[in-house]
């Protein structure tokens, strides 16, 4: 197959969809002839070209603009549509609906390829009014008519799909879910991870990874840990995230009295990660957003006990088996620390069956193939 991936962003930069994309296409380029058209990473912003895993990557020129309020700039990449063209690829693969527009799906056309879209952020619920009515008012003038001209659509999760897509298009929309190297990202007991334990201050650690923005629902589990630490539970969390509310969090811990409790690490390496994850004593993933968040599925392979809201794509990733709170709730998160401090062996007991689920369906090989059929038979109708 010729494919042709766009997303605004590409490895070295690591967002979640970013993660996915490398680990998917990592894998078909093996087989398949795959480039990735997205945005230059480079402070000039000049264009370039390289390869990475055996997927050629074009990074286009980009205009970058920063606005007040924005957590993230606004950028233009320059010389979309030609590039598309320039392909002549049989599928176009799209990736982020936000950015995409009538030029760049008339050039995939003209260029003789299928167009297919992943749903990785689905429709916004429960952010905030603005936020929600925002995303809703998008997908109304420009997402929907995107799924509407895609051949394919994929999503992340069930509820992403059930969201997002408008029903009279679901007939062409698969489920596949994210994966995870769960041969990298496992129970691990050894002196690293005792090492990192013992850096961590002791007592009771609770562990959230994620960038820090409102969405993600920090602020909520800090709630939480200022009122154990007043009731005099040694307990400590560590936020592994770089983002806008970095200030805003560091502000409530210590007027809430809880700064050497309280950490904010960024820039780990992957690698390290699993030892993090397993240095924890209970991950918390307390979104307010989430269609289906890498960091719970990777705490998840590592067989940690977790604590997640009941939205989004994670009861699909825990299952039955998982411990849920209401999104917003410090008092739902309160609760769960509670119940893991009194009951420990019942969390591990979940978890362990979680991990055992997760390595069977969310193996990064079996996701990629998944892909590989479901583009194969797009291309071939």
């Amino acid at each position: 197959m010729e494919i042709c991936v766009l997303n605004p962003f590409f490895y070295p930069y690591m967002g979640g969809t970013e993660k996915v994309l490398l680990e998917i296409y990592g894998r078909l380029a093996r087989r398949h002839n795959i480039t990735v058209i997205s945005a230059s990473l480079a402070r000039d912003g000049k264009a370039s070209v390289d390869e990475v895993k055996g997927i050629k990557v074009v990074r286009l020129a980009t205009r970058y603009y920063s606005f007040p309020g924005l957590p993230m700039p606004f950028m233009r990449m320059l010389g979309v549509s030609k590039a598309i063209g320039d392909e002549h690829a049989q599928l176009y693969h799209i990736n982020n609906r936000y950015v995409y527009f009538w030029n760049a799906v008339r050039s995939a056309r003209n260029a003789g390829g299928k167009l297919a879209m992943t749903i990785h952020n689905s429709l916004p619920k429960g952010i905030g009014p603005v936020t929600d009515a925002g995303g809703l008012a998008y997908d109304v003038a420009w997402g929907r008519r995107l799924m509407n001209e895609a051949d394919v659509i994929t999503a992340v999760s069930k509820n992403a799909v059930d969201t997002t897509v408008p029903a009279r298009l679901r007939y062409k929309s698969h489920v596949i879910f994210n994966g995870v190297d769960h041969k990298l990202f496992r129970k691990i007991s050894d002196a690293k991870v005792r090492d990192l334990r013992n850096r961590m201050r002791g007592g009771l650690v609770l562990l959230n990874n994620g960038r820090l923005t409102w969405q993600k629902g920090q602020v909520f589990l800090l709630d939480a840990v200022a009122r154990l630490a007043k009731e005099g539970v040694d307990v400590n969390s560590i936020i592994i995230g770089a983002g806008p509310l970095r200030g805003r969090l560091e502000r409530f811990a210590r007027l809430s009295g809880i700064s050497e409790r309280f950490e904010i690490l960024s820039g780990i390496e992957e690698k390290m990660m699993p030892y993090y994850y397993n240095a924890a004593d209970l991950f918390i993933m307390p979104s307010l957003y989430e269609p289906a968040g890498l960091a719970l599925l990777e705490a998840l392979a590592c067989e940690t006990p977790a604590l997640a809201t009941s939205i989004g794509g994670m009861p699909e990733m825990m299952g039955p088996e998982g411990h849920y709170i209401r999104p917003k709730s410090s008092d739902d998160i309160y609760n769960g620390i509670r119940e893991f401090i009194a009951d420990r062996r019942q969390f591990s007991k979940a978890a362990k069956g979680i991990r055992a689920r997760v390595v069977k369906r969310n193996d990064w090989n079996k996701i990629a193939k998944s892909y590989e059929t479901l583009f194969e038979s797009i291309i071939k109708s």
